[in-house]
């Protein structure tokens, strides 16, 4: 599995976090800083260019609703995609979710699901608008880098009257009515510098950009863990809102877990099966601590973990050496975003299973009234 690259892998993901100062950081401080520097610029610039009208920015003719970060990695887009798409759906509208396709295969736009049939595998359309896919039902799923040229197809295709850009924060080309920006806690802005030195997508001050911000995590874990710092910078940022009231534009997030689900044979059991069970966390996603802590808070016992690079893809050399870490466990637990990929295996043998995860926001009716306050659709 490469144990040396994952090694790698989390000893920079400790040092954009802000968590860890080595020798290592000191010995490779420079290069970050001059690639961090570069990258800057070149950020900064392509702003401007939009900013005077040389990038042109293109208006579709639908409700477009971006969710996105200013942070590499995760924190929570895909999931709250789908709770998004499928509130819209309740309520009589007609969704689709537009996605880039990270790691996958399609070159222009492709369409992963049309509502009704997956038509792509998760090589072709990327595991997260896999994903998407596999959960959501009446609501198509389009991949493309270009996402005004990809809302142009689905408009012509599926005639929505909402579309949600998955991770659209930068893509500034694409209009966009409401821009959801989501924050982690645990880990806020890394170390403040931007990427690679630290995990910063862009410069703080394009949160001026956000609609409404939602925070992964509790309130009190805001209220104790954020500095003053941190939250006076959000609530300058942040624009007015409904009658001012700075609340107006924060809300919390945190997942729910209900079910794990057998991968061979798709029975799911409920999560409480888990409590003083010997497991493997099996990731290949950016944030591999947070799914350790989810099983540990559900009462498993993590035996060990296996961390792979985020949208790792599986080979059977991988399977053989999960295969013989399983015979000491009860189970192995991973995320529904590598279920999807570890599916297309024979792992008829493995105890295996994927955690389910449902988006719950605090303050809803905050944040449904924030996504209303757009357009009409």
């Amino acid at each position: 599995m490469g144990k040396i690259s994952n090694k790698l892998n989390q000893i920079y993901t400790a040092w954009s976090n802000g968590d860890k100062k080595d020798f290592l950081y000191y010995f490779f401080f420079l290069s970050l800083y001059l690639f961090s520097l570069l990258y800057g610029i070149g950020v900064r610039f392509r702003f401007f260019l939009y900013h005077i009208g040389i990038f042109k920015t293109e208006k579709l003719n639908c409700k477009v609703i971006s969710i996105g970060n200013i942070t590499v990695g995760g924190s929570g887009k895909t999931p709250m995609a789908i709770f998004l798409a499928q509130k819209f759906l309740e309520n009589g509208k007609r969704p689709v979710i537009l996605s880039r396709g990270y790691k996958g295969k399609i070159k222009d736009i492709g369409v992963v699901s049309d509502g009704k049939s997956i038509l792509l595998t998760p090589n072709q359309a990327g595991d997260e608008p896999y994903l998407m896919a596999a959960k959501l039902k009446n609501i198509p799923v389009i991949i493309g880098k270009d996402r005004y040229k990809t809302g142009l197809y689905a408009i012509e295709k599926f005639k929505p009257n909402v579309i949600i850009l998955d991770d659209g924060f930068q893509h500034i080309r694409l209009y966009r009515d409401v821009d959801i920006v989501l924050i982690d806690l645990r880990k806020g802005f890394g170390n403040g510098h931007l990427f690679p030195l630290g995990m910063l997508r862009e410069p703080l001050s394009g949160l001026k950009r956000g609609t409404f911000f939602l925070m992964k995590g509790i309130k009190p874990l805001f209220e104790k863990n954020a500095s003053q710092i941190f939250i006076s910078l959000i609530k300058g940022l942040a624009k007015a809102r409904p009658n001012g009231a700075i609340e107006h534009c924060f809300g919390y997030f945190t997942y729910e877990s209900k079910n794990i689900c057998d991968l061979f044979n798709n029975d799911r059991l409920d999560v409480s099966i888990l409590k003083n069970k010997r497991v493997i966390a099996l990731s290949g996603i950016a944030d591999p601590k947070s799914f350790k802590d989810t099983l540990e808070e559900l009462g498993a016992s993590v035996i060990k973990e296996i961390a792979l690079p985020d949208h790792h893809s599986y080979t059977h050399k991988d399977i053989q050496i999960i295969a013989g870490e399983a015979e000491n466990v009860d189970m192995v637990i991973t995320t529904a975003k590598d279920a999807v990929k570890l599916k297309s295996f024979s792992i008829e043998h493995l105890p295996i299973y994927a955690l389910d995860i449902e988006v719950e926001i605090k303050d809803l009716d905050i944040f449904e009234k924030t996504v209303g306050s757009a357009n009409s659709v």
